[in-house]
């Protein structure tokens, strides 16, 4: 197909795609945007949000939650640099749980001006959102 964007999604850690598509939708700061072939060039911080790419015009799009990061388009490529990033379809609801009820453990057990507590406060946000982006 000659009218598709090539998509890459990629984390500090790993890249989570890489291939074509024909609509890419993301959380961009200004506002969800979508991204078509020959699309205006645009570079934007991410929201904690989905990430959709439709590979085929019919198909359904693959999910990748994110939370927080970079997007940049030329047009013919889109790059998501996000900051934490999953495919939809790895959440694990009982997992997430899990780190959910393990970090507000670890909470309690902080004083109030430790600055721990931001970090775990985060992860705990974020496990919530993937539980809850998961469900059916």
């Amino acid at each position: 197909m000659a009218n598709v964007l090539k998509c890459d999604i990629v984390t500090p850690d790993q890249k989570l795609y890489s291939g074509e598509a024909v609509l890419v939708s993301a959380p961009a700061a200004e506002g969800e945007v979508g991204l078509m072939y020959m699309c205006s060039p645009l570079m934007s911080t991410l929201k904690r949000g989905l990430v959709r790419v439709r590979e085929t015009e019919n198909g359904d799009p693959r999910i990748f939650a994110v939370n927080g990061g970079y997007i940049e388009v030329d047009g013919r490529k889109v790059v998501v640099l996000a900051s934490k990033a999953i495919d939809l379809e790895e959440v694990d609801v009982t997992v997430s749980n899990e780190r959910i009820a393990s970090n507000e453990k670890r909470l309690a057990e902080l004083a109030d001006d430790d600055s721990r507590a931001v970090f775990i406060r985060e992860e705990i946000v974020w496990q919530r959102y993937l539980a809850e982006k998961k469900k059916p």
